[in-house]
């Protein structure tokens, strides 16, 4: 030991020493007997046995530094390793049918690893990711109802998905709310149908729906069915009503033709009957030879006449009293038949007005198309005023069933239809002639005006806004339109609306949102896009 070191020295390096041997002490009995450190562990333990004290700690240190700079490289390929293997997961997840935000958060993860950011940055940026798939992951569950288990998720024999069931049982109660609202208007004092509707209406997006939607479905098409079935029972009624009335009429037709003859049978015999007592009277009278007697004869064949006229003036009260009571009752009979037969029509003319009505957007059908295009041609054959047709068209519309739903596609084709619906004459008719295509007739119009009418009705679609809130996006639409007139040349319907959809096609093919007229086989492209062309 050098002379160099007082006794002070040597007691604060020992108690340093000291200190750093229980420090050391304390780390290699948790430390692992195994491993890439083993081996400086194990110095460390042969230095701590050493009773040298400058030795000892001089080693220590030693160890120590070696033992850091170990641990450094160690720690530093443990993060490599676990980043790498972090980079593999995120990469696989990519895979994964994800939304396009999700996409973008994953790569963004990976750009901050490439990018060597420290590692709290990097736990940063995957804390925010799993938040937000959380926050998708909570939409889902509050939107969906997982009815079977864990790992049943997906049948292997149907292929049905939970999520898939859940959309299916809100679809069924949209269905049911639509059936029950169509019943009330038919049947409008029916509580069983009102209960449906009220029960339908109280179902939410909430979990446990698809049993419910199905109970309530069958209850409603079970009870439809029940109507239908009575409504043909009362058709059937009212019909064999009527048939029998209508006999009844003949029936007491004849009878008023007996009646007639019965009088003219009751006025012939009371004719023969006086005729007879006359005779007799005469033959009598010749008889008497006193006043007294021919006195006595006369009062009795007086009153013999009398008896006569009487009883034929009872027999004819009581014939007109019979006719009259015939005659009420045919005519009640007769007033209840027109009854029925009023209310017979007006269930005709109802079932027949619907069935020209499209139940989605409550504008005309396909089949009330053809009536109205059928009657407004045979108009034009007789007067020539001009008569125009426009077919109109959702641009790219299986994308937004695609990326947000079918029941959002529904709501852009009830819209659409309503705004057709508003901005056109009130002597035009429209209707969705299938899928999101519609038509539109335009009797007495000719084509210049048509196309002031379609850019009206393009300016308002192309402003129409369809905020998806739990989205948190604005849905935009826009409208292809073919416009075709009836002329001298191309008199046939089928032939102008095959003219309007040859244009309408022109209008998709170039660009979408556009107007197209065809016109004595030319392609007018109205908003500048392109040049006439020939069809």
């Amino acid at each position: 030991m050098s002379s160099g070191i007082t006794s002070k020295d040597l007691q604060s390096l020992n108690r340093s020493n000291s200190e750093l041997k229980h420090a050391l002490q304390h780390f290699i009995d948790s430390a692992p007997n195994s491993g890439p450190l083993a081996v400086q562990i194990d110095s460390i333990k042969k230095a701590l046995k050493s009773n040298d004290v400058m030795f000892t700690f001089a080693a220590l240190v030693e160890q120590y530094s070696k033992m850091k700079k170990n641990y450094d490289k160690l720690d530093y390929q443990n993060k490599k390793k676990e980043l790498n293997t972090l980079k593999a997961l995120l990469k696989k997840i990519l895979l994964k049918n994800l939304s396009s935000n999700q996409t973008e958060k994953i790569e963004d993860i990976l750009t901050t690893i490439s990018q060597n950011q420290p590692e709290q940055i990097i736990m940063v940026a995957v804390a925010k990711v799993l938040e937000n798939f959380s926050e998708d992951l909570s939409v889902l569950r509050s939107q969906s109802k997982v009815i079977v288990g864990d790992r049943e998720i997906t049948s292997e024999e149907t292929n049905v998905v939970a999520t898939d069931i859940h959309l299916a049982s809100k679809r069924l109660i949209k269905d049911v709310v639509t059936i029950a609202k169509q019943l009330i208007k038919t049947y409008p004092n029916d509580h069983f149908i009102s209960n449906i509707l009220v029960e339908a209406s109280e179902v939410t997006d909430e979990k446990g729906t698809f049993f419910k939607s199905i109970n309530l479905l069958e209850r409603s098409t079970t009870y439809l069915a029940l109507l239908i079935q009575q409504e043909r029972c009362a058709a059937e009624e009212m019909l064999n009503d009527i048939h029998a009335n209508i006999v009844d009429v003949v029936r007491h037709t004849t009878v008023i033709e007996k009646l007639f003859d019965a009088n003219k049978d009751n006025t012939d015999g009371v004719k023969n009957s006086m005729v007879v007592e006359l005779k007799n009277m005469e033959v009598k009278a010749k008889t008497i030879d006193t006043l007294e007697g021919m006195q006595n004869h006369i009062k009795d064949s007086v009153a013999l006449m009398s008896h006569i006229m009487n009883d034929y003036a009872d027999a004819q009260n009581q014939i007109n009293l019979t006719n009259e009571a015939t005659i009420n009752e045919l005519t009640f009979k007769v007033n209840n038949t027109s009854s029925f037969v009023e209310k017979l029509e007006e269930k005709l003319e109802l079932a027949e007005e619907s069935n020209l009505i499209d139940e989605l957007t409550t504008i005309g059908n396909r089949k009330g198309y053809v009536v109205n295009i059928n009657k407004e041609r045979k108009a034009w054959s007789t007067t020539k005023l001009p008569l125009t047709m426009m077919l109109v068209d959702v641009d790219k519309f299986k994308s937004v069933n695609d990326n947000f739903g079918h029941s959002v596609g529904d709501q852009v084709l009830k819209c659409l239809g309503q705004t057709l619906k508003k901005y056109i004459r009130s002597t035009d008719y429209v209707a969705r002639y299938g899928g999101e295509e519609f038509v539109v007739i335009l009797p007495a119009t000719d084509v210049k005006k048509t196309i002031q009418i379609a850019k009206k009705i393009k300016e308002i679609v192309n402003n129409l806004k369809f905020e998806l809130r739990k989205k948190n996006k604005v849905l935009k639409i826009t409208c292809s339109f073919g416009i075709s007139a009836f002329s001298e040349n191309t008199s046939n319907t089928l032939d102008v609306f095959n003219a309007a959809d040859k244009a309408l096609y022109q209008a998709k093919n170039n660009g979408r949102n556009a107007i197209v007229v065809s016109a004595e086989g030319q392609y007018n492209f109205i908003d500048g896009k392109k040049t006439a062309t020939k069809s």
